[in-house]
């Protein structure tokens, strides 16, 4: 093994459980209750149906609009873009904190497009560093466009284009030959090889050699696991045999947008009890599997579910705990030098001065994310081990299925 290869070798069993949370105030902020009560997946949809839509069409159907426009319908479309109640609050307070969390040198590429836009918010168009960006041309063009004549009757929503950051470098790659390797002389030591020959048979070397069967701790299942257990390598290949079924399951057309659906309701509603995350989206990166099987629990759909991975030992729960754990290790077991790198930085606090210059929601948010990395890749020792046992069928089964458990993206970096 090279040298570098065993130095993130090491690190990663270093760092294999070791991972703080992230900070104090999202430590359990990622946890699932799976007994939680949730309210009917139709009362969630009557309350939350008016917050899907934009405004009233006016009409239910395509096929069925009519032929006389209401009043209401009437008044919206013509005052429409006509003041600054065409930017919801919580949509302009979003901009806002984009641009604040934006380096100013870019926001001459971006200024003078929203003083086109209409209906602009004017808390936005009047920000120090938006507002002298009006009716005016960027001053950092890339070198590639310079060239180019009457590039300033470019239009303003085409000005991004111009950034340097936009363009890639030239680099002057440089090919080298490969060295000639070096052979050493050495004379066989016949006396020797048939001595070894007589110890290990070359039977024993081939591909169908029989193996000796030992039962171990990781040819057994674990019973009932739950958030703290630790998984084994046969429940490794247990979760590994239910992934086709699973995704097969949720892809279908008519179950992919009510899953949707299920979790943005799901986040909705949990926000509304008071969670701790800015962003209750994030729940999904850490604990996919939990996620999934809360959706499918507020959708009714548990009994066709347990169907799929009963085969294998598992109900909802006990899949859901072990899935989770087997990805965290995965991910773990993959870990690479520069996410230890940014791992350690996280933990070390050494953003928290740049963070706290930011807005409060930003700022928050920030940590939020950076809490739900450091979480992602937390996981025992004793499951990554397990893991790395079964980590060329795993990565066959995530590849095939595009790296995602049914609609979750499992970002596996």
């Amino acid at each position: 093994m090279k040298l570098r290869g065993l130095i993130i070798f090491a690190a990663t069993f270093l760092f294999a459980g070791a991972a703080q949370s992230g900070p104090e105030e999202f430590s359990d902020a990622f946890r699932v209750d799976l007994d939680e009560k949730l309210p009917a997946f139709s009362e969630l949809q009557q309350k939350y149906a008016a917050q899907a839509q934009d405004y009233d069409k006016g009409y239910e159907f395509g096929w069925n609009i009519g032929t006389v426009f209401n009043d209401i319908f009437k008044n919206t479309i013509t005052a429409y873009g006509g003041g600054e109640a065409r930017i919801a609050p919580k949509n302009e307070e979003a901009l806002l904190n984009m641009l604040e969390a934006m380096p100013k040198q870019y926001y001459q590429y971006i200024g003078p497009y929203l003083h086109q836009v209409p209906g602009m918010s004017e808390k936005i168009l009047n920000m120090p560093g938006i507002k002298e960006t009006k009716n005016q041309f960027p001053t950092r063009i890339a070198p590639q466009l310079k060239h180019i004549e009457n590039l300033e009757f470019l239009s303003p929503s085409l000005y991004f284009l111009l950034m340097p950051e936009a363009w890639p470098y030239t680099i002057d790659l440089k090919e080298y030959s490969l060295p000639t390797p070096v052979r050493v002389k050495v004379k066989p030591r016949s006396a020797f090889w048939q001595k070894v020959y007589q110890i290990v048979p070359m039977s024993e070397f081939a591909p169908d050699a029989p193996q000796d069967e030992k039962i171990g701790r990781s040819a057994l299942r674990m019973p009932n696991p739950d958030e703290n257990t630790l998984i084994t390598a046969a429940d490794v290949k247990a979760f590994a045999d239910t992934l086709d079924k699973v995704n097969d399951f949720a892809n279908q057309k008519a179950r992919k947008p009510l899953l949707f659906a299920a979790g943005g309701m799901i986040d909705l509603w949990e926000t509304e009890q008071g969670s701790k995350l800015p962003l209750n989206q994030l729940k999904d990166m850490v604990n996919p599997c939990q996620r999934l099987v809360q959706r499918v629990q507020l959708l009714g759909w548990e009994n066709e579910f347990q169907m799929l991975i009963g085969a294998e030992g598992f109900n909802l729960k006990t899949w859901a705990y072990t899935c989770d754990k087997t990805i965290k290790a995965y991910r773990v077991s993959k870990m690479t030098t520069d996410t230890l790198r940014s791992i350690k930085l996280y933990q070390s606090r050494y953003y928290e001065a740049e963070i706290n210059k930011q807005t409060p929601y930003n700022a928050k948010l920030h940590k939020a994310t950076a809490a739900a990395f450091l979480q992602m890749h937390q996981a025992p020792l004793a499951d990554v081990m397990e893991v790395r046992k079964l980590r060329p069928l795993l990565h066959d089964k995530f590849l095939k299925n595009d790296n995602s458990l049914a609609i979750l993206p499992l970002s596996l970096f």
